[in-house]
């Protein structure tokens, strides 16, 4: 499953990243990958990606991000203020998992 985590700058969110990937290696799914990128930037990764989580900074984005996405057969959620500013990266792994399932 490949990951996308969107945000405005990408700072915080690239802090995300790595601490997802490194659950992923401990709870045994390493066919897990995960990338951070900008939302200005992201259509060209629509068909690359599975999943786009959005930083609640950019909650307004959501509806024209789950437009497109969703017309190629991907899922897209919002991550929660409070999980994103704890850096709750076993949360936000499971958020992206069980928009899979």
């Amino acid at each position: 499953m490949k990951i996308l985590l969107l945000c405005s700058a990408g700072m915080s969110t690239s802090l995300l990243v790595n601490k997802m990937q490194k659950i992923a290696k401990e709870i045994g799914t390493e066919d897990i990958e995960v990338s951070a990128d900008t939302v200005e930037s992201f259509e060209d990764k629509v068909e690359e990606y599975d999943v786009f989580l959005l930083g609640p900074q950019i909650k307004y984005k959501e509806k024209y991000v789950k437009q497109l996405v969703e017309k190629k057969g991907k899922k897209c959620e919002c991550i929660p203020p409070q999980i994103y500013g704890r850096m709750d990266a076993k949360k936000v792994l499971e958020l992206a998992i069980n928009l899979i399932k």
